[in-house]
């Protein structure tokens, strides 16, 4: 008898599984492989490790489980830890860097790599305030210690490294980190170590004057000639996922394939017209440092003697060149490697984002260790029985089984099927408002495959009068107000960006971009200075060329970066009220610009900490919350994309529109590893919630791309007493029957 909730025959397997079928195999053989090297919480070997013979100052049995501890104490060698949902990897990482420190290892010698600088920072600090609160705590014990006792100890009171040097560790994203190497070695490499990075909007806009300098012949008859954004992403995609231009538009995008060729040329303009600007894309400051540890030996080993206790979190996320990064750093079998992921979260390969790297771990270092934490402290037994039975449709993976230690056995997760988005939308709305008394509202999170599938509810909890933020929209770099003031910044730092030249240039009346281009080329001409500005054929197109001159000589002398950036702000806002209406609300973002400034010194770590680790929001965006003390400004339900959501946790979590056709994307129905990205993407979303879990679908969904009308494959392949379902009319059914609508 079928005990899934749904006739599950209605669904069509993916087409390509036969071809791919080799490379599962060979997954399948690695994970299988490094399954064989789990190493278990060992009780003799841990006690060993936690001697109290070392002098070991931080209690790690006591704040940690067998299995973190296990992780924390394995500082040699080459390990996969692979981390479950909530199951702490940001306190083990914590603690084994803490554990180092305490076993002599100098913290130069530290790299840890991460996918966001507060994360980085997070586990840094800590480390720091655990080693710091610990030797405070053994004070009193230090002084009865015999002299022979503190000599045998890893690290004394005398040997603790303070806060200063633990500073030394270094720790951030894999772009902080390769950018910091390009700049320090810049002399070793050959490069120009004042180079700018341009972050996408602006690689987007190098690509499009490229292709109009250029006058490629496209044949615009046949078929329109890609929009920047296309052509950038195709190029990005190319180079991390180590796929030819060529196959890569004939696999994804067809329509295009009559200007492959051309698309060919642009990239390699694209490339050199970087090279030769001193400009570097994101991909460019990872790729370019692999580049040179295959092909400089001097570099390499500078590095590899350098860096001798590697820690990479979130590995699941790593594409080809981050791997191949850390790969050549971590080669010699004296350097310690610990890479800490969960194989069912990898869900960024939008991103270039590679899921093999992780499952194939075992296979790069046949030597490796596994070590698994399952012990999960997020959410009840109940919501982490679905998750597992969810973990069980996942093909490929390391074996894993979460468990609670939770008392409280709580609710199954509820699945609702309503007539339609409007009724799904007042259902959600409903159930915040019936738990709110024992909620606020910032326990809510409304977590949506795509943005747009969030709109029938942000209406709905407008007219409910339901607070609510919603995650995403454009980022505080990429707005436009933003991108011209640090347009000229940059040029002040490196007068090559012809890019910045462009952007300011333009905003210009009578400046267009034939004009920009013959100024930008005068400028470099005469060894980047300014004056061309003054040139009487240019200054003749517009009044503001010589204004432009006085701010940019006049900041260029500038003491600090706080007053170049009021400089160019008293230049900029008057021509900011001409071309925005909404110029007030937008100026409300420079007082962002100031803060950041004043933290640092120079333009070059202004500019680096802007492009690879910018704020999230704007303040314009985020409203006038932040001026006023009533907390409750901030008690708002959030509506986010599950990507967007990825790592954070609220006690109640619905997930909306769980139709087949939207998720799964129906793009991904006909593709085997597609597909599993999207089931991934549904365990990250149903992994978020503590207590309460919610899955709601309206009954059909029709747009251009179709009409979808079955519930999510998702649901409807999981056996049915791992959830409850509930009606609007009915209370809720609890069955071992299954259901079929």
């Amino acid at each position: 008898m079928n005990t899934t909730i749904f006739d599950t025959r209605h669904y069509q397997y993916p087409q390509n599984f036969i071809e791919i079928k080799p490379k599962i195999q060979r997954l399948e053989q690695a994970i299988k492989k490094l399954e064989a090297n789990l190493i278990d919480a060992d009780a003799e070997v841990l006690s060993q490790r936690l001697s109290n013979d070392l002098g070991l100052r931080v209690d790690y049995a006591h704040e940690l489980n067998p299995n973190q501890l296990l992780a924390a104490t394995t500082i040699d060698g080459k390990v996969l830890v692979i981390a479950g949902a909530g199951s702490g990897k940001t306190k083990t990482l914590t603690y084994r860097t803490s554990y180092l420190i305490e076993n002599r290892v100098p913290p130069s010698q530290i790299l840890l790599l991460t996918f966001t600088r507060k994360a980085a920072n997070e586990i840094k600090n800590r480390a720091k305030n655990l080693l710091a609160s610990s030797l405070s705590n053994s004070s009193s014990t230090h002084s009865i210690l015999s002299d022979s006792h503190l000599s045998s100890s890893p690290l004394s009171n005398n040997h603790l490294p303070d806060n200063q040097s633990l500073n030394d560790i270094t720790s951030g994203t894999f772009h902080s980190f390769c950018n910091r190497l390009l700049r320090q070695y810049s002399g070793l490499l050959g490069i120009n170590s004042r180079f700018t990075i341009l972050d996408t909007g602006d690689a987007e806009d190098a690509i499009d004057l490229i292709n109009k300098e250029k006058k490629y012949p496209t044949q615009t008859n046949i078929q329109a000639f890609p929009r920047k954004k296309t052509l950038q992403n195709i190029i990005s995609t190319s180079r991390n996922r180590r796929i030819y231009i060529r196959d890569l538009i004939e696999n994804n995008y067809p329509d295009i394939a009559v200007h492959i060729p051309i698309i060919e040329q642009l990239a390699m303009d694209f490339h050199e017209y970087k090279r030769a600007n001193h400009l570097y894309d994101f991909d460019d400051i990872i790729s370019q440092v692999v580049r040179y540890l295959k092909t400089n030996d001097k570099f390499r080993q500078l590095i590899q003697q350098t860096y001798r206790y590697i820690m990479v979190d979130e590995y699941q996320d790593t594409n080809i060149p981050q791997k191949q990064l850390i790969d050549l750093i971590c080669k010699p079998e004296s350097v310690s490697l610990m890479v800490v992921g969960d194989d069912n979260q990898s869900i960024y390969a939008f991103r270039g984002a590679n899921y093999e790297n992780i499952l194939l771990f075992g296979e790069t270092y046949p030597q490796a260790k596994l070590i698994k934490l399952e012990q999960n402290y997020r959410s009840t037994p109940a919501v982490l029985d679905y998750i597992n039975a969810l973990s069980e449709q996942i093909t490929l993976g390391y074996q894993k089984q979460l468990y609670s230690g939770a008392r409280l056995n709580g609710h199954k997760p509820i699945f609702c099927r309503l007539s339609d988005e409007t009724k799904e939308a007042k259902y959600i709305a409903d159930k915040i408002i019936e738990l709110k008394p024992d909620y606020d509202y910032n326990d809510f999170a409304i977590l949506c495959r795509t943005s747009f599938q969030s709109n029938y509810v942000q209406l709905e909890f407008m007219e409910r009068h339901i607070p609510f933020i919603v995650v995403g929209g454009i980022k505080f770099i990429e707005r436009r107000h933003i991108k011209d003031v640090l347009a000229f910044v940059k040029i002040l730092y490196n007068p090559n960006d012809t890019i910045s030249w462009h952007r300011i240039l333009t905003l210009f009346k009578g400046v267009g971009a034939v004009t920009a281009t013959k100024l930008t080329q005068a400028i470099n001409a005469d060894n980047h200075s300014f004056e061309p500005l003054l040139a009487a054929p240019f200054a003749k197109k517009s009044e503001q060329l010589k204004p432009l001159y006085t701010v940019l000589s006049k900041a260029s002398q500038a003491e600090s970066v706080k007053q170049i950036i009021e400089d160019i702000l008293e230049f900029y806002i008057p021509i900011l009220k001409i071309i925005e209406d909404n110029w007030r609300e937008r100026s409300e973002d420079f007082r962002v610009l100031k803060n950041l400034a004043q933290e640092h010194t120079s333009l070059d770590s202004f500019l680096e900490n802007l492009a690879l680790d910018p704020p999230n929001d704007s303040v314009a965006a985020l409203g006038k919350s932040e001026s006023t003390d009533n907390s409750s400004d901030n008690d708002k339900v959030t509506i986010s994309t599950i990507h967007s959501a990825k790592g954070l946790e609220w006690p109640i979590v619905f997930v909306n529109s769980l139709v087949d056709g939207l998720t799964p994307h129906y793009r991904s129905l006909s593709d085997f590893e597609e597909l599993e990205e999207e089931r991934k993407l549904f365990y990250v979303a149903c992994s978020r919630a503590k207590s309460s879990l919610y899955l709601t679908a309206p009954d059909y969904f029709a747009s251009y791309s179709g009409y979808f009308d079955k519930p999510s494959r998702f649901i409807a392949e999981l056996p049915v007493d791992k959830v409850a379902v509930e009606t609007v009319t009915k209370p809720i059914v609890e069955s071992d029957e299954p259901l079929w609508w």
